[in-house]
């Protein structure tokens, strides 16, 4: 496709060695994801069909932008918008939503991919403006995600969170969402927000398996963070978060993830027992676990969350964002105020808590 001075074309394995030295045009070693940086390994995606990359460059054949769709989730039936980037010379030429669409197009037109997701940083307004655009809803934060670090060359001051921003396509089975009372208001607006509503929810009494926690535990440094994700929930869920929290806090990351699936009734007794043990609630991964089951995120941080520098795009976002900053508190049993420039409002006014 072209567009003014520009091609956007889907590429082969054969050019994956532009994408790392795109990378480093805009983040230098920095950027998220170090497998932008393997030349070896993006080739072996594009093959395998777990990544499909679309390239701009300028009529001068210069690198302009990147962006991916990838089989991130393990979910394979949904595609992560991801690796988005355009270079500092190509900037104004308004690229970006280009290659976005030519991405786009692609999924929708997969008769297999039931949903799109991404994650923007909440510093970078541009990212979150395209996804909007594009019919992408706010349906979670993760929070402090992205170490300071790496993102130093643009002023930041501590650690970015993303919003996690989705577009279903209206495919595959709806999976159930087994949630307790005291979440099941906020969780239905989420899903109702996503296209993900489906019949009415199960709200259950949260009690736990008598069988063992079934989950999954992944460090990860380079994000400061070590992530648990659960797949059925047992009583001995309080001893293994007691071991998880010592393990991740000595390795020296700044906040504990826990992905909750559930669509198994026991899913309602871990968000009860995880929010009594400090952990709080920002948001859903829709249809991202396996059989297209949705996730809940929850999390709980070593130091004070940054949520002074998210700069959420949509009056979506901005509301979202108050119920999570709210439900911390509430988690973590702190009286004093929030930060006087956090967009912060009473539960009651949405009915964050409230069946609908």
């Amino acid at each position: 496709m072209r567009v003014g001075d520009y091609m956007i074309a889907r590429i082969g394995p054969e050019e994956a060695g532009l994408i790392p030295d795109g990378f480093r045009r805009v983040y230098g070693e920095d950027y998220l994801s170090s497998a932008v940086y393997d030349t070896a390994a993006i080739a072996a995606a594009l093959n395998s069909g777990e990544q499909i990359s679309f390239l701009a460059r300028h009529r001068s054949g210069d690198f302009a932008g990147h962006i991916a769709l990838r089989r991130s989730a393990p979910n394979g039936n949904i595609y992560e918008i991801s690796q988005g980037i355009v270079v500092a010379d190509h900037r104004k030429a308004g690229i970006f939503r280009d290659i976005f669409d030519a991405a786009l197009d692609l999924a929708e037109a997969d008769p297999a991919c039931e949903a799109l997701f991404g994650t923007a940083l909440t510093n970078h307004k541009i990212s979150q403006r395209v996804l909007s655009a594009a019919g992408l809803r706010d349906v979670g934060f993760e929070i402090d995600y992205v170490p300071q670090r790496m993102l130093a060359r643009e002023g930041a001051a501590g650690p970015i969170a993303t919003v996690v921003q989705y577009r279903s396509f209206g495919r595959g089975p709806v999976s159930p969402a087994y949630v307790s009372p005291e979440l099941a208001g906020w969780v239905w607006r989420l899903l109702a927000t996503a296209g993900e509503d489906g019949p009415a929810l199960p709200v259950v009494k949260p009690q736990l398996t008598r069988r063992a926690t079934l989950g999954e535990e992944t460090d990860m440094p380079r994000f400061d963070m070590a992530r648990l994700t659960l797949e059925e929930a047992g009583e001995d869920l309080p001893d293994l978060l007691d071991d998880f929290e010592r393990r991740a806090s000595a390795a020296g990351r700044r906040t504990a993830q826990i992905l909750v699936g559930l669509d198994r009734p026991q899913a309602a007794g871990a968000l009860e027992r995880l929010r009594h043990l400090g952990y709080a609630f920002s948001g859903l991964l829709p249809r991202y676990l396996p059989g297209s089951t949705h996730g809940a995120l929850l999390y709980k941080s070593f130091d004070r969350p940054n949520f002074e520098d998210i700069q959420p795009f949509t009056e979506q976002a901005r509301e979202l964002l108050s119920d999570v900053v709210l439900d911390w508190k509430s988690v973590a049993r702190l009286d004093q105020p929030a930060h006087e420039n956090l967009p912060v409002g009473v539960p009651a006014s949405r009915g964050m808590y409230s069946l609908p």
